[in-house]
């Protein structure tokens, strides 16, 4: 609670070495959009992105929305992924909270800025309209995805436990399927982040780039990262617990 009113009280008037002060964490999320803290410490935050023609209020608004979303993630003490052993419920409500729903609210943030940068910057960055189409397909496929998960398979999968002596009627050949998805799904996406970041150029930020446009790619980054981390935790943990689960009832 103390860091957050801190992170609110943060304005552009501050040098980096005070924002800095508040939170140590800030210089490296700074130096990710190319703004150096060390080279500019006793500049403010408004000197230092007028001289780069940034916008000061939507560094900071960005800066503390992702600060304190990781500070929020410490303060939960998220359990370590191999607390959960064979609990599928606890793996399923694992991926849902941290991977379903902070991936959807990055996605939408992707979403929502990509059509300003690109009306600003279409012309001038031609990777910006080369991905747009993958961008958007990626979203609408990605967000079925989740909806599979948390509707049909995870619940299926939680109906599947050591003390089912039979199988409910149909389950065996429903959660089969659903394997057969996830599997096929996972690589069909990974491929299309993939042509996202080659589209894109590997997410880099031209030499000139705007603030928005830094932000960005530094949300697609983030996002790419932890969509790599989800289906890993799923092929490592909940595909293989299932599999165990319908291996007890084939003959």
């Amino acid at each position: 609670m103390k860091k957050e009113q801190s992170f609110k009280n943060l304005t552009p008037d501050l040098t980096l070495s005070q924002i800095i002060s508040v939170d140590k964490e800030a210089a490296n999320l700074l130096s990710s959009i190319g703004l150096d803290p060390s080279r500019h410490k006793d500049e403010t935050l408004r000197s230092a992105c007028k001289q780069r023609k940034w916008s000061e209020v939507e560094v900071l608004k960005w800066l503390k929305k992702t600060r304190l979303s990781e500070v929020e993630a410490s303060e939960n003490g998220e359990s370590p992924e191999d607390d959960f052993g064979k609990d599928i419920t606890e793996w399923a409500n694992y991926l849902e909270q941290k991977f379903h729903d902070k991936n959807l609210e990055l996605l939408e943030e992707i979403e929502n800025d990509f059509p300003r940068v690109k009306k600003l910057h279409g012309n001038q960055y031609p990777r910006l309209k080369n991905m747009e189409w993958y961008l958007e397909k990626f979203s609408r496929d990605y967000k079925l995805y989740l909806k599979f998960e948390g509707m049909k398979f995870f619940p299926l999968a939680e109906k599947l436990t050591p003390k089912n002596k039979q199988p409910l009627d149909g389950l065996i050949r429903k959660l089969q399927h659903c394997l057969d998805v996830v599997e096929r799904d996972q690589v069909r996406l990974w491929e299309l982040m993939k042509t996202i970041r080659k589209k894109g150029g590997d997410f880099e930020n031209p030499k000139g780039a705007c603030s928005t446009l830094r932000i960005l790619n530094y949300n697609l980054k983030q996002f790419e990262n932890n969509l790599k981390h989800q289906f890993q935790v799923e092929k490592d943990h909940i595909v293989p617990l299932v599999q165990q689960d319908l291996a007890r009832f084939e003959q």
